[in-house]
């Protein structure tokens, strides 16, 4: 899109041609979605091996340690799903070669607000329920960077999504404009 003001780009538009409009209806379906350069693609890759390994390592310990209280057993088995759903939503963009920015960064965003403030929580009881003070203090003071750093993440994603939830209306505005002109 460029940068000339709404008004002169609708008073510029006029009966499109074909070859036009076809691009016009591209340019809106293929809007949200983004090819990964290999270096991305691999990236991903390498995200979703991760997540794998990570979801066992904390599954095996939420079921191999014989001692471990209710609270941490839990934070590991919840970890273990996160874990297992970046894998699934990274090996899946992956696979596609494309990032869809509407769908994708929903489940990301979504993903990662959700994982911390869980884990945020688990730090909260964990933290409250310390026989040291000063130590539970500091687990939840050390949860806080992960907190703020996921609302900020979270608040990036909104703003991305609006801005492209305006560019996709006045690209749907354009292509209703010139449908009404090619009419006339």
């Amino acid at each position: 899109m460029n940068g000339d003001p709404l008004g002169d780009r609708l008073l510029a538009v006029a009966p499109l041609s074909q070859n036009s409009r076809q691009q016009l209806e591209q340019d809106l379906s293929n809007m949200f979605k983004r090819e990964l350069t290999r270096t991305r693609r691999s990236f991903f890759g390498v995200v979703a091996a991760i997540a794998l390994v990570s979801s066992g390592v904390c599954a095996a310990l939420a079921l191999t340690e014989p001692d471990l209280p209710a609270l941490p057993r839990t934070a590991l088995a919840v970890g273990s799903m996160f874990g297992l759903a970046w894998a699934v939503v990274a090996a899946q963009i992956c696979w596609r070669g494309a990032l869809d920015v509407k769908q994708d960064g929903r489940r990301i965003a979504a993903m990662v607000w959700c994982f911390t403030v869980l884990m945020m929580t688990f730090f909260l009881a964990a933290g409250m329920g310390a026989e040291d003070r000063l130590q539970g203090l500091m687990l939840i003071a050390g949860g806080l960077p992960f907190l703020i750093g996921a609302g900020v993440y979270w608040l990036n994603y909104r703003i991305e999504q609006a801005e492209l939830s305006a560019q996709e209306q006045f690209l749907q505005l354009e292509l209703l404009l010139a449908k009404l002109s090619e009419q006339k």
